[in-house]
């Protein structure tokens, strides 16, 4: 939401715009595919993927749609919901083949686009499962379930570094240090700068039924 108006979407292809005073309606846009991401505003623009892979970008005001940027697409929808962040004109974005996309929010150029998975569409890349993205101080974090954690600088899209960690929850960035939990239940505490991991807690230890049915899940 911005600070007059509510920007809901739901999973048969619509987006609505309400009056967060009165609840009115203000607009109704039917999409030709279902969204697949979180819905992020910026100013007077809201952005969205649809399934297809597509970053859509739509006016707050009029709904109707203004740009889009399509991205390379597997043949299994995502099982969780794509990332967006916007930031001094820019808006990047996950796709369900693990690629950061950079684009400009005016009017769709493409800034940068960084691939962390292997090209190969295969059974592999269909169970991928990313976390959040989250950008601080110029620079994106997120990992996968597939032991991947990558540091992007969202100025280029090159890799700072890369880290064998198992999550899928989003980062927490505290100063200098950043904060994960892997599927296994073991807390990271990452040196922000340089990627080297300063300590590994298992917070599971004392439970007395351990099991792997037993996940974090923020």
């Amino acid at each position: 939401a911005n600070d007059e108006i509510l920007i809901v979407a739901d999973n048969i292809s619509n987006i609505y715009a309400l009056n967060l005073s009165t609840g009115k309606l203000l607009w109704k846009n039917n999409h030709s595919s279902p969204f697949n991401s979180q819905v992020k505003i910026y100013k007077d623009k809201l952005f969205v993927v649809d399934f297809d892979n597509i970053l859509r970008c739509f006016s707050i005001l009029s709904g109707d749609e203004i740009w889009s940027f399509k991205t390379d697409k597997t043949l299994i929808n995502s099982q969780k919901k794509l990332s967006i962040v916007t930031n001094d004109e820019k808006v990047f974005f996950i796709n369900t083949l693990g690629d950061i996309t950079s684009l400009n929010t005016s009017n769709g150029k493409l800034l940068w686009q960084a691939t962390t998975e292997n090209n190969q569409i295969d059974e592999e890349s269909f169970s991928t499962i990313a976390s959040d993205i989250v950008l601080d101080d110029n620079t994106i974090y997120f990992s996968n379930n597939k032991n991947e954690f990558f540091s992007i600088d969202a100025r280029s899209g090159i890799i700072k570094w890369k880290q064998t960690i198992n999550s899928i929850l989003r980062p927490t960035v505290l100063e200098s240090l950043i904060l994960t939990i892997s599927e296994e239940g073991y807390l990271f505490l990452i040196d922000q700068k340089s990627g080297n991991i300063i300590r590994i807690t298992n917070i599971f230890i004392n439970l007395k039924n351990k099991n792997n049915e037993i996940k974090p899940i923020g």
